[in-house]
């Protein structure tokens, strides 16, 4: 198991520094793309590190909230858009969640594992659905990039809401606080997303 997950890690990492770098490409410099790449792995590294202290059905909720931080940092610091780079960062860790989930289901022989990794690959497919069409949805006045990230961010904290009520065993669930905790991520991508519909192009 631990072999797999290491694997899974390795090639997630490979994956998200190239698509966080594809994505940001035409707005900034390589240099500065990949110092906020490691930026964010280094959080997510800090929170898998951390995770251990903590039971261990928080580990997800933990990276998320160490991503968070260096998303702050990102926008203070090297001057990143927080919409374009929250884009770049849904697209670059679903690659990466799915591998995880996908590894898990092979090591255990866990059902709601694979599922969880086909979730992520109707994630990703949705991602680039929206982000060919979204520039022609009448209600989207901004038309401003960002649109994909959020909804299917809304879409990923949504599905784990609704599946947290009635399935508590997988994997990256926090036990019975979990419903709580996805439905408060899904409020705030909604806001996200009407903050977003509002700011001029």
């Amino acid at each position: 198991m631990i072999f797999g997950v290491v694997i899974a890690n390795i090639l997630g990492v490979f994956l998200f520094l190239y698509l966080y770098w594809k994505r940001l490409k035409e707005d900034y410099s390589a240099e500065k793309i990949f110092n906020s790449g490691f930026i964010v792995l280094s959080g997510i590294f800090l929170g898998m590190a951390i995770s251990k202290i903590f039971p261990n059905v928080y580990w997800f909720w933990i990276i998320i909230l160490n991503i968070v931080i260096v998303e702050v940092i990102n926008f203070f610091k090297l001057k990143i858009k927080f919409f374009e780079s929250l884009d770049a960062l849904v697209i670059s860790l679903l690659p990466w969640l799915s591998l995880y989930y996908l590894s898990t289901s092979i090591s255990t022989s866990n059902l709601l594992s694979f599922l969880a990794f086909w979730v992520c690959l109707l994630l990703i497919f949705l991602f680039f659905l929206f982000n060919n069409f979204y520039r022609t949805f009448s209600w989207y006045k901004s038309g401003r990039v960002g649109f994909s990230g959020v909804v299917v961010l809304g879409v990923f904290f949504g599905i784990r809401f609704i599946s947290s009520i009635f399935i508590s065993n997988v994997v990256s669930f926090a036990g019975t606080l979990e419903p709580f905790i996805s439905g408060t991520f899904f409020v705030c991508t909604f806001l996200l997303l009407f903050r977003l519909s509002r700011i001029e192009k």
